[in-house]
């Protein structure tokens, strides 16, 4: 394959994925700019790294994950604390089709779904910081815990909920060209 033929494949990834991945990471960042910046910065480091991802079986699992894994990367460099949650300014804003306002409300249904799966104490904590906004800190001081215990279980909530949203990633009918 040429490198011609890589950079088509590559734009038209891009085309196809980038107005939901920008959705995610919007609900995340909540920073247009920087939202722009780290889904760029997710197709340019598939670019880069573009023989080594080759037999990457589920593409839609792996460029959200990315995208997720910058947007709170950004996300902790700024100590601002979000979780996904759909925006409805952003949908309107990219003109995105049926399908793909369709695939993210699915998504945030079953995200919301995940938090009700949880442990009463890592609900709780989940739902301050993530939902609230407030900080390790001050979610440990509603609760009566240390940060540390915070961060734990917020760690074990994000693990439960990304194992539930891996579910649905292999059952997708997305298909990538």
């Amino acid at each position: 394959m040429s490198e011609d033929d890589d950079e088509r494949a590559l734009e038209e990834l891009f085309n196809a994925h980038s107005k939901w991945l920008y959705t995610a990471a919007f609900s995340i960042v909540k920073d247009q700019g920087l939202t722009e910046e780290i889904v760029e910065d997710v197709f340019f480091k598939l670019w880069q790294n573009r023989y080594k991802y080759a037999s990457i079986e589920n593409l839609e699992s792996f460029l959200f994950v990315c995208t997720k894994n910058l947007s709170y990367d950004h996300i902790r460099k700024r100590g601002n604390r979000h979780f996904i949650s759909l925006d409805e300014q952003m949908l309107n804003q990219h003109e995105m089709g049926p399908d793909q306002i369709y695939e993210l409300n699915e998504l945030n249904e079953l995200i919301a779904l995940s938090v009700k799966k949880l442990p009463p104490r890592c609900k709780s904590i989940f739902e301050l910081v993530r939902n609230s906004g407030h900080s390790y800190k001050e979610a440990a001081q509603i609760l009566n815990l240390t940060p540390k215990t915070v961060e734990n279980q917020l760690r074990i909530a994000t693990k439960k909920i990304y194992h539930d949203l891996d579910k649905y990633f292999q059952s997708s009918t997305i298909q990538v060209s």
